[in-house]
């Protein structure tokens, strides 16, 4: 976060693109992600003096790295042109909004004569209705705006506060002859702050204390929303300090370390058999702290489903059994589930000690099972694991974690190909957090031209690739034999040389000991990038793959 300047130190005026730059750095915005088009060249132009350029060979990939870069630091921004740039980009928005993340877009739009006159000029559809895309992006945003001359100022600020409020998408349309024009420069003295009704917390505050006093098995089911605050530290001294069990959702893995006394482990409804969905369901009191009860993340269906009197914390309202009492920040309601486990009675949790699976041999050709126990053995603590939907999540999902690590997916919206362009956010977002990416090859083909950039910006990823030929998440669902599960072979090696320069490290791995091996290399130097490509039968699937195309197959009956 920058520090504001003194009144006396501001002009008066600025330019439109300077107000937009000063808000977000003053929300810990340092890096835009994007590419230049000729509607928002004036605009780049304008915030050339604010957060630093990072652009990217399409905007899909700059929208998947401003997605990681929110992420951790609570707001990112993709700017795209108009209509061909903003509409690659609402993939990426949509993903924003199911996975609660923060991700504004800022689009340079025609001039406003233009727009009046509905002047037929490039990327519109050549009908004088200018409002196509503008309408699309509002319906996976929390707040989209096109900005006017006499509202500039308080429709950049309502889309910004309203983004880091609700942890969902935002966007903003800056017409090209806006972008330098002068603004009033005043309303930046005034830092962007939500607030709770106090009534609405007051009243969330006596009833979840009046549940919790006689509590003799509360759980505490994290969710994404956990990570998405930067409230994983917060979460893990209120539980140990009252002694609560806590269960985390697959999205919200990591955010208490393994080894934490009140982790009783992952949750994902019956899906998982780690003793979590028979934790909950004997439990007394649950309460849903940031979660989604979505299909996959619940098992399908298998969790308890909540009650009338089941607490829940969401982004800006807190309730009971899905019931908000009003408007509740979740910071503060976080503090009031703090403040109401005072109040109980009832015993500490003590946590069950579970053994460590036994390693399988690491010779023959490299399996599944081979693949995520060496994986798990090599990984540091302190990295950031991103894995892309399909093999690659579930695998990385069943795997324990070390000590402080950040774990990072798509696994409500699961679009293939996120988590390359979200290395390149994440990495830039926490220098200090190497990213370690799992992805497989038919996921790494949807945007695999991100790892120039990637190298361009000095993020030294190791990258694992799951080589199995194809979409194996897709055959183990249905049709293991179709032709359309099946991906072309790409010389690997001669594609990573290609888009860094020849500046990254390679290696193939057909066997347990070879893929040992490469990791070991990769983890042991951490000031260059490293493609680790891992051979895999086309059918081998890692377990939780298994239960998940089992249950899904019987959700459909």
């Amino acid at each position: 976060m920058v520090t504001m300047p003194a009144p006396d130190e501001r002009p008066a005026t600025v330019t439109l693109a300077e107000y937009l730059g000063t808000r977000l750095r003053q929300l810990g915005v340092d890096h835009l992600f994007g590419v230049p088009g000729d509607f928002n060249l004036d605009l780049l132009d304008g915030l050339a003096g604010g957060p630093t350029w990072v652009g990217s060979p399409n905007e899909l990939g700059a929208g998947y790295a401003a997605d990681a870069y929110a992420r951790t630091r609570g707001l990112g921004v993709v700017v795209t042109t108009y209509g061909v740039g903003e509409l690659s980009v609402i993939n990426a928005l949509a993903g924003a909004a199911a996975e609660d993340v923060p991700l504004v877009q800022v689009v340079g739009a025609p001039r406003r004569a233009a727009v009046q006159a509905g002047a037929l000029v490039h990327h519109t559809l050549a009908d004088g209705d200018f409002g196509h895309f503008s309408r699309a992006a509002a319906e996976v945003a929390a707040a989209a705006e096109t900005l006017t001359e006499e509202r500039a100022t308080a429709q950049v600020d309502a889309v910004l506060l309203a983004a880091v409020t609700h942890r969902k998408p935002g966007y903003l349309a800056v017409p090209q002859d806006l972008a330098l024009v002068q603004v009033d420069a005043a309303p930046l003295a005034r830092p962007l702050v939500a607030h709770s009704d106090p009534a609405a917390l007051a009243a969330f505050e006596a009833r979840l204390t009046e549940l919790l006093a006689t509590a003799q098995r509360p759980v505490l089911v994290a969710g994404q929303l956990v990570p998405r605050f930067g409230a994983a530290g917060d979460l893990a001294k209120l539980a140990e300090r009252h002694g609560v069990a806590v269960v985390t959702q697959l999205s919200a893995r990591g955010v208490l370390d393994p080894a934490h006394p009140a982790f009783a482990g992952d949750h994902a409804g019956r899906m998982l058999a780690n003793g979590t969905a028979e934790l909950v369901e004997a439990a007394d009191v649950v309460v849903h702290v940031g979660t989604a009860l979505t299909a996959e993340l619940t098992g399908f269906g298998s969790h308890r489903r909540p009650d009338a009197d089941t607490p829940f914390l969401a982004a800006a309202e807190a309730g009971f059994g899905g019931a908000p009492v009003g408007r509740v920040l979740f910071a503060d309601a976080l503090a009031a589930l703090d403040r109401a486990l005072d109040s109980r009675v009832g015993p500490r949790y003590e946590r069950a000690e579970v053994p460590a699976p036994a390693a399988p041999a690491t010779g023959g050709p490299l399996t599944q099972a081979q693949l995520w126990s060496v994986l798990g053995g090599a990984l540091p603590e302190g990295t950031a694991l991103l894995a892309d939907t399909g093999t690659s999540y579930w695998g990385a999902a069943g795997m324990p974690l070390p000590a402080d690590t950040v774990f990072s997916g798509q696994p409500i919206w699961s679009s293939i190909g996120y988590a390359l362009p979200a290395v390149l956010g994440q990495g830039l977002a926490e220098p200090a957090r190497r990213p370690v990416l799992v992805i497989g090859d038919g996921a790494a083909q949807m945007t695999v031209q991100e790892l120039s950039t990637i190298a361009a910006t000095g993020v030294a990823p190791v990258v694992l690739l799951l080589d199995n030929r194809g979409y194996t998440i897709e055959r183990a669902l249905q049709s293991p034999r179709a032709a359309y599960n099946d991906v072309a072979a790409w010389d690997w090696c001669a594609l990573v040389a290609g888009f860094t320069g020849g500046g990254a490290g390679y290696a193939d791995a057909a066997t347990g000991d070879e893929l040992a091996a490469a990791l070991g290399e990769a983890f042991a130097d951490p000031s260059r990038l490293r493609v680790v490509r891992a051979v895999l039968d086309a059918d081998d699937t890692p377990p939780l793959i298994d239960e998940l195309a089992r249950l899904a197959t019987a959700a459909k009956k």
